[in-house]
């Protein structure tokens, strides 16, 4: 065998090794929806701000909602609330978001949420901005998000609101009331 077909047997022996995992990864997006993405609005100044959505896993198999990105932070992670000692406290989601097969999954004000930090400008309400999630299955979800104030809010389950003691802090000494 001459060179070139040598290297042409290589090429089409590695596409035909990676197709299987690009049409899984094909097959997983199709099967995962994401709905209702919506992005809190800040005020001048604010490095941070909270995100929502719905996800809801069609397929046969679980999966995980392993990372999130958006051009507008400079981070972005999934966090969940906890009450600690009548404190609601913030702390990243470790090892990913699972959902199970057939499961809705709900991120609203008050418990799981999308965490944007390191904001590069003000979120006013009415702003659309692209919001991806990556899942361990290897899909990738890209959807519109809107920017909405924090009392135009709301889930596909009709999200409570609450006024309660919240410590934003990451675990340094902070308590204020915050409003969800």
């Amino acid at each position: 065998m001459k060179c070139k077909e040598i290297m042409r047997a290589l090429i089409g022996l590695a596409v035909l090794l990676c197709l299987p995992a690009a049409m899984a990864s094909a097959a997983s997006s199709r099967n995962l929806e994401v709905s209702d993405v919506q992005i809190r609005a800040t005020a001048p100044g604010m490095t941070a701000t909270g995100g929502y959505v719905t996800i809801t896993n069609n397929s046969g198999k679980a999966d995980r909602l392993i990372a999130v990105r958006a051009s507008f932070a400079g981070m972005a992670d999934i966090h969940n609330m906890v009450n600690d000692d009548g404190v609601m406290k913030m702390r990243p989601v470790e090892g990913g978001l699972p959902i199970a097969a057939g499961q809705t999954v709900t991120l609203a004000p008050g418990g799981l949420h999308l965490m944007f930090m390191g904001l590069t400008s003000t979120l006013a309400p009415g702003d659309v901005h692209t919001v991806t999630l990556e899942f361990a299955s290897g899909a990738v979800k890209r959807a519109l998000g809107m920017v909405r104030s924090p009392a135009d809010i709301h889930s596909s389950d009709d999200a409570h609101r609450h006024d309660e003691k919240h410590d934003h802090s990451h675990g340094q000494k902070s308590e204020h009331k915050h409003d969800h």
